[in-house]
């Protein structure tokens, strides 16, 4: 089996993590010998067990012996801290792992580069794959909360075959999407830490921000209500689930929420910046943008984005609200059909290697 085969197997599993490893990296592991996969593991819940653990965990009792001789493959780079787990090297050195083949560095600055050097330094073969597209995708979050210190952004949307968020007719009753993107974009709020969305968005459709239609953990609801809106009466105040955090004016209604006074009245870049420093102290490490117009058009205005995710459907309004247009040096990651709608996913960044 070829080395970039299995790091494949191990963007796969990297991606089974949920939103329960917060602002940590999402890490999958594989141990091969001889061509035969011996151990899988993913890392799950931050704080607990790192991809390298539940890998060796699982090794059937038979095929312990063989650990030895095996080759421990991981999507990033293995640790070499003490935080609230043990160094992932310094197992990976107890079980005398010949070899070990990883994807891209962790941007992390006390990991960066010394996971690797700590190895060499013990005689272990290392190789790195760090142009490997797949892996790259799935820390894509982690490299931009280490390096950006902000939270990665993802910004969702649906619009009418025609182009438009919602209607002219604000009373008219609407779905743009079918039924099998609602409960995708569900999946989506289990894997994300926040999703963000502004005073109007909750007035007008009182939105629940929860991932109900999936099993999973729900994202925090995060609001940005700068004009003093909302009156503490909404839905989103109401339900249980995650405590909402709210980013208010100089006024605040009282609110069943933490509330961040931030004394803006509008969307500027000085702002945001505030915003996102807040949520990065808060280890909000990837935050959903699902709303509205003018706060998606805010984030795109200041390139303060890293991922799109655009559903169409086949509906025409004829009039109603624009959706956000993309910068045109967004790149087309893929477009794919869910049912009778079109998925398009851009990122900021430039085009990934295979």
């Amino acid at each position: 089996m070829k080395n970039i085969d299995i790091l494949g197997r191990t963007a796969q599993l990297a991606s089974l993590a949920d939103s329960r490893v917060r602002d940590n990296p999402r890490v999958g592991a594989v141990l091969l010998h001889e061509g035969r996969i011996i151990g899988e593991g993913y890392h799950q819940v931050a704080g607990q067990a790192h991809a390298e653990v539940n890998c060796l965990d699982s090794v059937a009792a038979a095929d312990r012996s063989l650990i030895p001789e095996s080759v421990m493959y991981v999507s990033l780079e293995p640790c070499c801290i003490k935080g609230r787990t043990p160094a992932c090297t310094g197992l990976i050195l107890k079980e005398h792992i010949r070899k070990v083949v990883f994807a891209q560095r962790d941007t992390t600055d006390e990991i960066s580069g010394r996971g690797a050097g700590i190895l060499r330094e013990a005689g272990i073969r290392v190789k790195e794959y760090p142009d490997f597209g797949p892996t790259r995708a799935t820390n894509a979050g982690r490299s931009v909360f280490t390096t950006e210190h902000r939270p990665f952004i993802l910004l969702k949307y649906a619009q009418s075959a025609d182009g438009f968020l919602r209607p002219k007719d604000r009373d008219r009753s609407y779905w743009i999407t079918n039924p099998i993107s609602r409960r995708l974009t569900h999946r989506w709020r289990t894997q994300t830490n926040a999703v963000l969305v502004g005073a109007r968005t909750i007035i007008d459709d009182d939105p629940q921000l929860n991932a109900r239609l999936f099993p999973g953990p729900d994202p925090r609801p995060v609001v940005i209500d700068l004009r003093d809106r909302l009156t503490g009466k909404e839905g989103i105040f109401q339900a249980g689930g995650q405590r909402p955090l709210v980013f208010t004016g100089r006024k605040a209604a009282k609110l069943k929420a933490d509330t961040i006074e931030m004394k803006d009245k509008e969307l500027s870049k000085k702002a945001f910046r505030r915003i996102m420093k807040k949520l990065y102290e808060l280890k909000l490490g990837h935050v959903t943008v699902e709303g509205g117009a003018t706060l998606l058009h805010a984030f795109l205005e200041h390139g303060l984005w890293d991922e799109a995710r655009v559903f169409t459907g086949t509906g025409r309004f004829g009039t109603g609200l624009p959706a956000p247009v993309l910068p045109a040096t967004a790149h087309l990651v893929r477009r794919e059909r869910i049912g009778t709608d079109t998925l398009a996913v851009y990122t900021r960044q430039q085009k990934l290697k295979p």
